[in-house]
């Protein structure tokens, strides 16, 4: 365990010294990346070089500056992304040619190509000096942020979902959860089961169960399609319950409790884009689980001290689990939704001689813009996991309900609701963004006897480094 946990450090320490060695080349005016080579721009000055990732960028910049300070002046040619210089160019203002900030701006080296497109798609035709004067007129080369300004409070999903977003070339984010779940009483199947139920075949019935998870995540674009993902938790089960013992032939409750905390199992994911435009999105998510939560936790109880604990209060699965799936968005002016199907497939036994179920999870989420700072979210997540496979022998199966693998597997829908708080580019927190979350199941339907999940909360804060 050891040497995983300095190899983690060392993938930290690596992803770090890769992104401050990027080079994140985003416009100089709103600050989003350049990634449209039919619609770019760029000025020169001094020897350096400025860009711009869309005509309007570019004349709403040189608005508050002397024009005849820069050497060089050039915009994208549309029908090959030759830069050229604005003088000589022909623009196109067609809203059948959406461009990067939402002033459908297209700049042209042939005048000709330029008013063919015109007579195909509709707009209208500037020269540079006349498209200046225009903008004279803020309506007419109005900055669009709505559908994909990263830092709207609905940019991102609710704090409870992973792997939703990628980050442009050279993007550093570091982020820290919290999570709670509570689980209190016990059911079989759909309907609620009492102790006594549970005594008849069982010496031990659980009564409530409290996970905390802190969870630390880096992630790190090396290109704009390519983002990495590290995660590692930190994981505190306890657990209380009710043993039901004979002294001296008669029948006597024994209330106890158990507990368990260290490092959990640690994910590498990637995450790479396959669709992007103003409003929708859609990227594949994969990943790797990395056994390193200890799975040999032990307790002491009244029956016997120092005993194993059941599968459900170990700290990892055990086991080497690939996620697949993919994740879907839209953004729209005041809202935004998604959904991400994933599916976590187990690798083998684990060291004690068993591994957990395969997982299938599907969320979908919606969120609404209240203001810059704030929007509210709704989600729905659907749970499948598979029967627990093989067996710890360590573990006694009539002992407590938790130790019994026909108690494990189920199939659960969740309903959250949440609050996110972002901050707009001109703030000096730009870069800080929070979320919280709270939610308890809709329905459950469990394999055998398992405890019943009550109330679970989400809580983060996300910081991009660059």
């Amino acid at each position: 365990m050891k040497r995983i946990n300095i190899l983690s450090t060392l993938i930290v320490c690596l992803i770090f010294n890769a992104a401050l060695a990027q080079n994140n080349n985003n416009c100089v005016y709103c600050n989003m990346a350049v990634k449209d080579d039919l619609h770019k721009a760029e000025e020169e000055i001094d020897g350096k070089t400025i860009h711009f990732d869309a005509i309007e960028c570019l004349v709403n910049y040189l608005k508050q500056k002397d024009e005849a300070s820069f050497s060089k002046l050039r915009v994208s040619d549309y029908q090959s992304g030759e830069l050229v210089d604005v003088k000589q160019a022909t623009y196109l203002k067609s809203k059948a040619i959406p461009s990067p900030m939402g002033a459908n701006l297209s700049a042209f080296k042939d005048k000709s190509e330029a008013n063919k497109l015109k007579t195909d798609k509709g707009g209208e035709i500037f020269n540079w000096t006349e498209l200046k004067a225009k903008f004279i007129n803020s309506n007419f080369g109005a900055i669009n942020h709505s559908y994909h300004d990263h830092y709207r409070p609905d940019a991102h999903a609710p704090i409870g979902v992973m792997g939703d977003h990628l980050h442009e070339k050279g993007g550093l984010m570091l982020s820290f959860r919290y999570m709670n779940m509570i689980m209190d009483g016990n059911k079989s199947g759909t309907d609620n089961i009492n102790n006594d139920d549970i005594y008849n075949s069982f010496m031990v019935a659980p009564q409530e169960m409290t996970m905390n998870m802190y969870m630390f995540g880096v992630m790190y674009a090396p290109t704009d399609k390519l983002t990495l993902m590290l995660m590692q938790n930190v994981v505190k089960k306890d657990m209380d319950l009710t043993a039901r013992m004979i002294m001296n032939g008669m029948p006597m409750l024994r209330d106890f409790s158990t507990s368990s905390s260290g490092l959990g199992d640690m994910k590498l994911g990637v995450m790479y884009g396959l669709f992007n435009n103003h409003k929708t999105s859609l990227h594949f998510n994969g990943g790797i689980n990395i056994p390193i939560g200890d799975i040999e936790n032990r307790d002491d109880t009244p029956m016997m001290n120092d005993v194993k604990l059941p599968y459900a209060m170990q700290l990892g699965s055990g086991t080497f689990d690939i996620t697949l799936g993919a994740t879907y968005k839209m953004n729209c002016t005041n809202t935004s939704w998604g959904t991400q199907f994933l599916s976590t497939f187990r690798t083998g036994e684990n060291s004690e001689d068993y591994r957990f179920g395969n997982l299938y999870q599907l969320n979908l989420w919606g969120a609404y813009k209240l203001s810059k700072n704030f929007s509210a979210s709704a989600r729905v997540l659907g749970v499948s996991e598979g029967k627990l496979k093989g067996m710890d022998p360590d573990l006694n199966p009539i002992m407590v309900t938790t130790a019994n693998t026909n108690n494990y597997g189920s199939n659960k829908i969740k309903a959250l609701v949440g609050v996110n708080i972002a901050f707009p580019q001109s703030s000096s927190f730009k870069n800080l963004r929070f979320g919280i979350e709270a939610g308890a199941p809709i329905y459950e339907n469990y394999n055998g006897i398992q405890m019943n999940e009550d109330l679970s909360l989400n809580f983060g804060i996300k910081y991009n480094v660059l």
